[in-house]
């Protein structure tokens, strides 16, 4: 509740992330990665904003949009919407019970009225909360701790779980040939953190193992490395001081079924053209 994000609903997206892991077609992670061949039919002026998008400087902003902007904004919408959809149904249909015109309802914010319910109840808790903080402590000074250390936060889980698909040469399928299996091994990387930040990760860092099975218990993934030392060796190993670079991987080379950096298709294209 205090994140923000309903467990139920959160539960399916992650679902479908560990379903569709690797497969860049179906899922473009939270940087909304695009092939290299699209990136090349933009102009200058677009090129330059998605790499400027896309820059470890802005995670914050990022972080404020995901946790405080965007779920509150798309339920807000949403539910605008599902009102006036019911109100011109039952105008038309005036016989038809509310339910019935309300089952008729499709939108992109939410895919059944169980994430609906969920996102309702999270974000009417979530409403409350600000209110009473607000008036606890006031305003100003709950909303410029609240805004500051959600937006770093969220900017920070924003980053580690890009750089944990996101590196250089990082296994990037179509639909045709994808493998899940692969997808684990060679699409998720294995983040160097010292045990502390593990400890307040939860050990999301051994992400490999994460999705090899997303069954095992956070407290376990460790020790399912240790043991299946052998099966990981040839698993990506990231370091913090390497999350920079890893960031700058933002292009699929459909081609060669990998992530690549700006720099590293540049490079490519030149060799190309010398040849």
């Amino acid at each position: 509740m205090v994140t923000g994000m309903p467990q139920y609903v959160w539960s399916q997206h992650h679902r479908y992330h560990h379903a569709t892991n690797g497969n860049w077609a179906r899922y473009g992670g939270p940087m909304n990665i695009i092939a290299a061949h699209d990136y090349a039919a933009l102009s200058a002026p677009q090129l330059r904003r998605y790499r400027n998008a896309r820059s470890l400087w802005l995670a914050p902003f990022a972080g404020f949009m995901y946790l405080i902007v965007n779920p509150r904004f798309n339920w807000l919408k949403g539910s605008l919407q599902l009102l006036a959809f019911v109100a011109r149904a039952k105008f038309a249909q005036p016989r038809v019970p509310l339910r019935d015109h309300a089952r008729g309802f499709k939108t992109p914010y939410w895919a059944s009225p169980s994430e609906y319910r969920h996102m309702c109840w999270n974000n009417a808790a979530l409403l409350a909360l600000w209110a009473g903080m607000a008036g606890l402590i006031g305003p100003l000074l709950f909303f410029a701790f609240y805004v500051a250390s959600m937006s770093l936060a969220g900017g920070a889980g924003i980053v580690v779980f890009t750089v944990q698909h996101n590196f250089e040469h990082a296994y990037a399928s179509g639909d045709a040939g994808w493998d899940y299996h692969r997808a684990a091994l060679e699409g998720s990387s294995f983040l160097q953190l010292p045990a502390w930040l593990n400890w307040f990760t939860a050990n999301i860092a051994y992400h490999h193992v994460h999705h090899l099975s997303a069954r095992i218990p956070s407290y376990c993934l460790s020790g399912c490395h240790v043991e299946y030392a052998s099966l990981f060796a040839k698993v990506t190993r990231v370091r913090l001081a390497q999350v920079p670079q890893s960031l700058r991987c933002i292009l699929w080379d459909t081609l060669a079924q990998r992530i690549v950096s700006v720099a590293d298709y540049q490079q490519q294209q030149a060799a190309l053209r010398a040849a």
